[in-house]
């Protein structure tokens, strides 16, 4: 056993490694003549792919620049121009580093084609479509369906059509006609590496966990942004490796485990390393997450990848209600052995946020377990008080008998 665990990751230096990579390739194929679309993390980019498209992630590149601490600089620019400071933390700094071209990637690629999909929340079809005025190029939009239980076959095969017409605009783009068998291949490489990350997230579920979900924060990157790729399915395997030993071998990612919590939402990533230093020094693994384990879908099928990709991205966490929500974090609760369970209420995300109130005392009604909302942003430092957050989390800490 290592009770005291090693210091991080060494897959910390691979992850650097590969998004230094992803943008060098990028810049490389911009340079050779092959379009790039700037796109949603909730859209299809399958069909990109296998059109020849490359996809570039402006929400990555946001929460790169909150932890680069370029938030408040860049979104100070975006308010400028009028937008409120209310809108998406994501969006605003995407926006004034569109304005300035400042950026800790060097310079950032200008898309082709814009791509977006509200299955994750409705802003994102204003401010992409901003973004494709901004740059001059098309504005492409899938729109799925609302729904509070599984999506019906109705809901599947109205997307289906949209991703059918959608394949034929990035075939003349990319100049590489999408067939099924073409389609096939990418899509079979998604459910890889999408199965490989759903293996790497389990692992927490060992006593003590191997990985948190401060680890996997990090680490979901490239199931975001390179999936249906090998290089994520490589990333994944050695990942998948590494953590899988550290169960074996018993080492810890929290020192000491005395209690296991659950997260709701995106990461607060301005005060992510001061969180993660409070949860190890109070002995709380934080072991599973709704956010990261949205990239652990079930449904991917090669055989038929239309339509299984119709399903996929129509049955996204955030494409469903509250009462859906309850049963997931409910469920995390269970499996992972949680003895409580954080919501934070995220500023930027109104359709994450929206509703946790009831999600909380649902999910304490049907586990037994603690509960506890913080409030915060997702990448603005401004709305994020360190000291308010341990306010909240101390006596929580401590109620689950893993006080400072």
């Amino acid at each position: 056993m290592n009770p005291t665990g090693p210091r991080g990751l060494a897959a910390n230096q691979r992850l650097q490694k590969t998004i230094r990579n992803q943008v060098l390739f990028t810049r490389a194929a911009k340079m050779l003549g092959r379009p790039v679309a700037w796109v949603t993390s909730g859209s299809p980019v399958e069909i990109l792919l296998a059109a020849g498209i490359i996809p570039f992630y402006p929400e990555n590149h946001a929460a790169i620049c909150s932890a680069r601490n370029m938030a408040a600089d860049l979104s100070d620019v975006a308010e400028a121009e009028g937008y409120s400071r209310d809108l998406c933390s994501y969006f605003r700094i995407d926006r004034g580093a569109m304005v300035t071209q400042k950026t800790p990637l060097g310079r950032m690629v200008a898309p082709d084609v814009v791509l977006a999909s509200n299955n994750i929340c409705g802003t994102v079809q204003h401010w992409f479509s901003i973004t494709a005025r901004h740059f001059e190029v098309p504005f492409w939009f899938v729109d799925t369906p609302f729904t509070e239980a599984s999506p019906s076959e109705s809901d599947v095969a109205y997307v289906r059509d949209q991703l059918v017409e959608l394949a034929e605009q990035a075939g003349r783009l990319g100049g590489r006609r999408v067939t099924e068998q073409r389609l096939s291949r990418v899509v079979a490489r998604s459910r890889e590496a999408l199965v490989l990350w759903r293996e790497v997230l389990a692992t927490a579920a060992a006593r003590p966990a191997p990985l948190t979900s401060f680890d996997a924060f990090v680490h979901m990157a490239p199931i975001v942004s390179m999936r249906g790729t090998r290089r994520a399915v490589r990333y994944y395997r050695h990942l998948l490796a590494e953590v899988s030993a550290r169960r074996t071998s018993g080492t810890a990612a929290v020192p000491q485990e005395r209690a296991r919590v659950v997260w709701d939402n995106i990461a607060i990533w301005p005060a992510h390393r001061e969180l993660k230093r409070a949860f190890k020094q109070a002995g709380v693994a934080l072991v599973a997450d709704t956010y990261t384990h949205a990239w652990t879908v079930e449904h991917l099928d090669p055989s038929d990848p239309f339509t299984s990709l119709a399903r996929v991205y129509t049955d996204i966490l955030l494409n469903h209600g509250a009462l859906h929500r309850h049963k997931v974090l409910a469920r995390m609760v269970r499996e992972f052995g949680a003895d409580g369970f954080i919501l934070h209420s995220n500023r930027s995300c109104k359709r994450y946020s929206l509703g946790q109130l009831g999600v909380k005392r649902a999910v304490s009604d049907e586990t037994g377990a603690l509960g506890v909302v913080i409030e915060a942003d997702m990448a603005d430092p401004r709305a994020v008080s360190i000291e308010h957050l341990m306010q909240r989390l101390n006596p929580f800490f401590e109620a689950l008998g893993g006080g400072t």
